[in-house]
């Protein structure tokens, strides 16, 4: 399957239409006021009526975003970056805690050699770094790629690199990646605009250069035409690919989650994924435009003095006049312009607007309910000031929602992480050679439990069933620590079960060579006898 023959618009159809989208989910991302004002007018800001903001449709509704009015006023325009924190706490859910590989003698034949290798590629912080970095991107964006690559100059071992979907091009075969094509920009200059395009599908990554410009791919030059490009030229084949060694596919696409309802009957649009902000605009917009009428507030609340002309200080011809605020005694002017009787009270008048606090914090918060309602994800979550005086058990339930969606976006990361992680250790083993540990299938991906319980109640929890009798000891160990592989919970109630246990020293000084050299007490006197009449009747 060699890469396609991309010519005309760039990017192709239909994922031109993803490309608006994912421009206006990036300034939302990003918190840009001018790309938020540039995507919501697309007119000239001084218009007073724009004809888009009459039309129906998406277009009209758009343009009618508090975001795409015309600015007549010095007005201040704040953003409030709730979309970038959606993005980030979605990213600190699934990867705050790093996941664990494991290796079994189902997966590998040298369990310890593959534990070892798939800890040094897929277990270290450069690629928890990367999952955290492609997560938060799929949140923004609706889903992530990650791509495999390698550079024995920088590390001897493969590596992973996260690519945002608005830099890929895919191919799907029912609903499954089954190619991929990334590209981007490496330069401008007087013959156009120069794209690189890299090619993964299974067996095969092929690169090629573009010159076109900024609507239209352009037509395909040699590698060697620039030198962002020089390296790739002297490693290709005669066909500009270079041979992986492997069957498996060297990237894979996460959604975030599915279905996507907007392109949902989109083909090849489809499979990309929802991106937490999908339905939020007009609610990011509105919360923006609350908190910048609160400023506005902060900002004409100001006290203002009207001072009548008689109090100005002449500065002379074509200096204007002013008015000292230390002054402290005024002499009325004479002739037509005294002053009325009450003039004391009328030559210097204040003016201070109240400030609506109660009214606009009260509007902030409720937008704020309703987005993190319309994401997925609780209020206690995103360092709610209200759950401070709430107790753990309440905090917890109220963690609730964003547990779901957590274990949600989770069925699709294990989906696709996995086999991803076996690509990554065959193409290791093609690359730098070593051991192959006998691999037979992907390791093992397990995902840390998320503990929301207070731990005092918690451990006051698992006392009262200790005393109860309704726990064992490896029950609580487990309670407790959730996240234990089995070997540590062993070694745990090992060292507990040695701490506790009961030793009855000899009186004489001596040890108990058998259970039957122990003394016996007077309760064991009196029942014994008891116990063999009964035997002998």
């Amino acid at each position: 399957m060699p890469m396609p023959d991309y010519s005309g618009e760039w990017p192709p159809k239909p994922h031109d239409l993803a490309a608006d989208m994912y421009g206006e989910y990036t300034a939302w991302w990003s918190g840009n006021s001018d790309d938020l004002a540039e995507i919501y007018s697309r007119a000239v800001p001084s218009a007073p009526v724009r004809p888009s903001q009459l039309l129906g449709g998406v277009r009209g509704a758009l343009s009618r975003f508090w975001w795409g009015r015309p600015v007549f006023n010095d007005t201040k325009r704040l953003h409030i970056p709730v979309a970038a924190d959606l993005a980030t706490m979605s990213a600190d859910l699934l990867f705050g805690q790093p996941p664990t590989w494991l290796c079994t003698e189902e997966t590998a034949t040298d369990v310890k050699g593959a534990q070892d290798r798939v800890n040094t590629i897929l277990d270290g912080a450069d690629t928890l770094a990367t999952l955290l970095e492609a997560a938060e991107g799929a949140a923004a964006l609706g889903g992530t790629y990650l791509r495999l690559w390698w550079d024995e100059s920088v590390a001897k071992k493969v590596m992973i690199g996260a690519v945002a979907p608005d830099a890929a091009v895919p191919q799907w075969r029912y609903g499954k990646l089954a190619g991929v094509t990334f590209w981007r920009i490496i330069g401008k200059d007087k013959l156009g605009t120069w794209r690189h395009l890299e090619h993964h599908e299974p067996g095969r990554i092929e690169h090629a250069l573009y010159c076109g410009d900024d609507g239209a791919i352009g037509r395909r030059m040699p590698l060697d035409a620039m030198d962002e490009t020089l390296w790739a030229a002297e490693l290709v084949d005669e066909e500009s690919s270079i041979p992986t060694g492997i069957d498996e596919l060297t990237a894979c696409y996460i959604p975030n989650v599915r279905p996507t309802r907007r392109w949902r009957n989109t083909p090849g649009l489809s499979p990309l994924g929802r991106s937490d902000f999908e339905g939020l605009e007009p609610l990011f917009d509105a919360l923006d435009e609350a908190w910048s009428s609160w400023m506005r507030d902060l900002d004409l609340g100001k006290a203002r003095l009207f001072v009548a002309q008689e109090a100005l200080e002449d500065k002379g011809p074509g200096m204007g006049s002013s008015f000292d605020r230390e002054q402290e005694i005024f002499t009325p002017v004479p002739g037509n312009q005294m002053l009325p009787e009450d003039g004391p009270n009328q030559l210097v008048q204040a003016q201070q607007f109240s400030i609506r606090v109660e009214e606009h914090a009260k509007t902030c918060q409720d937008l704020l309910k309703q987005i993190l309602r319309g994401a997925g994800y609780s209020a206690a979550d995103f360092d709610d000031a209200d759950s401070v005086s709430m107790t753990a058990t309440e905090v917890s339930a109220r963690k609730d929602k964003s547990n779901q969606t957590r274990n949600r976006k989770l069925l699709y990361v294990q989906a696709e992480l996995r086999p991803f992680g076996l690509a990554a250790l065959r193409l290791d083993y093609k690359v730098f050679g070593g051991p192959d540990f006998g691999l037979k299938e992907a390791p093992e991906l397990h995902f840390p439990v998320r503990v929301d319980q207070d731990p005092v109640a918690l451990s006051t929890a698992i006392s009262n069933l200790k005393i109860a009798q309704a726990i064992s000891t490896e029950t609580a160990v487990r309670m407790f620590n959730p996240n234990w592989s089995n070997d540590e919970v062993e070694e745990e109630v090992a060292r507990i079960l040695d701490e506790v246990a009961l030793t009855v020293p000899d009186p004489d000084g001596g040890e108990f060579e058998s259970a039957e050299d122990e003394p016996r007490n007077d309760f064991q006197d009196e029942v014994e006898p008891d116990v063999e009449v009964a035997e002998a009747a």
